[in-house]
């Protein structure tokens, strides 16, 4: 019977153990269970070494009462009085003591629980955009052979129509993957943000060259662009990830625009450390209900909508991580069926630019949510301030 019991209780042991060393999550909840009672013990035991100070101060201070009177011949009156006085002082001090520890060792406990039970967490997070940016980088050689190719393959003048619009096809496929390995990549690097260098670079050529970009896209909508810029209009960044920030807005504003509506961008100094990109559309805009989840990774107002339109659900999300590298701030206002404003604010190059003004907009029905990281063709034209 004995040895029946011990040889379950054994296999018990080892079966726990090793889900212990390969299950975070099983860990994680042992460990916050020990936490937690040890955090209980603590307590306890300063409870109990409180109470035994008090008791000893009590005793030590009635003691020093009934000397004192009785050597100064005081009535039982003032004896009474003293102990009430003596006792009062004591049971202040201690509580105060008490309570000052109890608060710092309930803010260490909850501190070091925490960040265990949230460990698993973000381990997995990171981990999982670490193995997305891998693969990423290893989807791209092969779907480049492949964009190659068929290009290649429309030069032919013998290929048959037919045939050619399936590269045609094959190569705007293509093209979309290329963007959701950009954004993918660009999600796992704004992970490592120490890998990323930092220079003085023009906002204004960034945005040029996003136009240039996008400009088939715009021509294909008729859409009216127009990009107005001061004169200063430096910004402490990263050339890549202001790239990926500028071309992920612009991108979005004229999927979401109707044919022949308007988008006009702005670059300028708003404040003595700030520069303001702003990008405004005549576009469907968003709801209300979902403005809020923008900047979650994958997320779509309308699924069916988004899909035609070639989106992937991770272009604000994209942007809303970068602009946090770059200890920016954005906000996004939107008006369902007039349009939608991003506003991206980052910090200044080393040219320090003046104070300017901040354009008025329409604050009808408006919407609004902001995420705060500061301290951090021919249809296209381009006008100067």
């Amino acid at each position: 019977m004995i040895e029946t019991f011990w040889k379950r209780f054994v296999a018990s042991v080892t079966v726990y153990g090793n889900k212990y060393s390969y299950d975070p999550f099983f860990r994680t909840e042992v460990n916050t269970i020990a936490l937690l009672v040890l955090f209980s013990t603590l307590i306890l035991s300063v409870v109990g070494a409180s109470s035994s100070v008090l008791y000893h101060d009590v005793t030590t201070a009635m003691s020093q009462a009934i000397n004192e009177s009785l050597v100064s011949g005081s009535p039982p009156s003032d004896i009474g009085a003293m102990v009430v006085e003596k006792l009062d002082e004591l049971q202040v001090r201690n509580m105060t003591i008490l309570s000052i520890i109890v608060v710092v060792v309930t803010i260490i406990a909850g501190y070091i629980v925490a960040r265990i039970v949230l460990s698993p967490t973000r381990n997995a997070l990171e981990f999982q955009k670490q193995f997305i940016g891998n693969i990423a980088h290893e989807l791209r050689t092969p779907l480049s052979n492949i964009k190659t190719e068929s290009e290649i393959a429309l030069l032919d003048p013998s290929t048959t129509e037919e045939v050619r619009f399936v590269f045609k096809s094959t190569v705007e496929e293509l093209n979309r993957i290329s963007d959701i390995i950009n954004n993918l990549l660009s999600l796992s690097a704004s992970i490592r943000p120490e890998r990323m260098e930092f220079h003085d670079e023009d906002l204004g050529s960034v945005v040029e060259n996003s136009m240039r970009k996008l400009r088939e896209l715009a021509e294909r909508k008729e859409l009216d662009i127009t990009a107005r810029m001061s004169e200063r209009k430096h910004v402490w960044g990263n050339t890549t990830a202001l790239e990926q920030i500028v071309t992920n807005i612009l991108k979005n504003a004229i999927m979401y625009t109707k044919k022949g509506g308007h988008i006009a961008i702005t670059v300028e100094p708003v404040y003595p450390d700030f520069m303001e990109l702003r990008v405004r559309d005549s576009g469907i805009g968003i709801a209300r209900k979902d403005l809020f989840r923008i900047f979650e990774p994958y997320f779509r107002t309308d699924q069916s909508r988004t899909r035609g339109k070639g989106g992937t659900g991770l272009g604000l999300a994209i942007v809303s991580e970068l602009v946090k590298v770059h200890h920016g701030r954005i906000t996004v206002r939107s008006i369902e069926g007039r349009g939608t404003t991003v506003t991206v604010l980052l910090p200044a190059g080393k040219k320090k630019p003046g104070v300017g003004d901040v354009a008025t907009q329409d604050q009808d029905s408006a919407s609004e949510i902001a995420v705060d990281f500061s301290h951090g063709s021919d249809r296209i034209r381009k006008n100067s301030s």
